[in-house]
C-alpha cells in the first residue's frame, strides 16, 4: 500500500500544481499567445542537388555537339517534345517536285538498358527509328518508309504505298501527333486513335528481306538519290543525341524552378 501511495503522490501533486499555475497565469482572461507564423517550406535538398547537376553538366567536356543539317533540309523541334521533323523539296526529273518529310522520335527509355557510362557511351549499339514520307506534286498518294539508324548505317524496315493524299496525311498524324488543344476543346491525341486504326488496316507491304536483291538495291538507290543513305542515318542519330541533351537540361531547369 505504501508503494502505491508513494508512486501516485508525485503524479497527483504535479497535476495539482499544473492546474494551479495555469489558473494563476490566465486568471485575467488572457489566452496563451500561439505564433501563427509559418516558415516557407522548400525542398532544399532537391533544389541544391538540381543546381549541382546543372553545374556538372556545364563542366562536361563530352557533350554531344550540334550536328550540321544536311544541305537542302530544314528542321523543326519544339522544346519539351521528343519529336523532331526534317523537310526537304527534291526535284526528281528537273521539274517534278517531291516533298520529303522525316518524322523522328528520340530514343524510348528502357531503364534496364539505357544506363550510360561516365564517358557518355553505352556498351550496346544505339539505334533510332524514323519514318520518311515522300509525296509528289503531280501525283496522288505517296510512299512511307520505315527506317532505322543503327551503328551509323541505314536499315530499311518497311515500305508502304499510299493511294491517296488523305491516306498518307493520316499516316503522318498516326506516327507522332502534336499534342495541341484545338478550338473545340479536344486534343489531337484523341484524333490520333482514329488515325492509328486506319493505319493498322492498311497493307504494310511485303517483308523486304524476301524481295529479290536487285529489287531491294533499286529501292535503296532511289533513297540514295534523295539523300537518304548511311550519312543521313548517322546525322539523324547525332541530332537525336543533341536534342536529348537539350531536353535533359530543360528538364533540370523545370525541376529547379519547381523545387525552389
Amino acid at each position: 500500500m505504501r508503494r502505491m501511495v508513494s508512486h501516485c503522490r508525485p503524479r497527483f501533486l504535479t497535476r495539482l500544481c499544473s492546474q494551479v499555475s495555469e489558473s494563476k497565469i490566465y486568471s485575467n482572461g488572457d489566452s496563451p499567445k500561439i505564433s501563427t507564423r509559418v516558415l516557407p517550406f522548400r525542398h532544399r535538398k532537391l533544389y541544391s542537388i538540381t543546381l549541382r547537376e546543372l553545374h556538372e553538366e556545364s563542366l562536361r567536356d563530352f557533350l554531344p555537339p550540334k550536328p550540321a543539317i544536311p544541305a537542302g533540309w530544314t528542321i523543326e523541334h519544339q522544346v519539351g517534345s521528343s519529336r523532331f521533323d526534317l523537310r526537304k523539296v527534291h526535284k526528281a526529273d528537273g521539274c517534278t517536285e517531291e516533298d520529303l518529310h522525316v518524322v523522328a522520335l528520340m530514343e524510348s527509355k528502357k531503364y534496364e538498358e539505357t544506363y550510360r557510362m561516365d564517358n557518355g557511351e553505352r556498351e550496346e549499339e544505339d539505334y533510332i527509328f524514323f519514318t520518311l514520307f515522300i509525296k509528289k506534286s503531280n501525283c496522288n498518294g505517296g510512299l512511307e518508309f520505315g527506317l532505322t539508324s543503327i551503328d551509323m548505317e541505314l536499315v530499311m524496315d518497311t515500305l508502304v504505298v499510299h493511294s491517296s493524299d488523305r491516306e498518307i496525311d493520316s499516316s503522318v498524324c498516326s506516327v507522332a501527333p502534336s499534342f495541341r488543344i484545338g478550338t473545340n476543346g479536344g486534343s489531337s491525341a484523341t484524333n490520333n486513335i482514329g488515325h492509328r486504326r486506319c493505319r493498322d488496316y492498311l497493307y504494310r507491304g511485303p517483308m523486304l528481306n524476301e524481295l529479290d536483291d536487285d529489287f531491294t538495291d533499286e529501292i535503296l538507290d532511289y533513297l540514295d538519290e534523295r539523300g537518304i543513305n548511311n550519312g543521313f542515318a548517322e546525322y539523324v542519330m547525332a541530332q537525336a543525341h543533341y536534342f536529348e541533351q537539350e531536353e535533359y537540361l530543360n528538364w533540370l531547369h523545370l525541376l529547379k524552378v519547381f523545387a525552389k
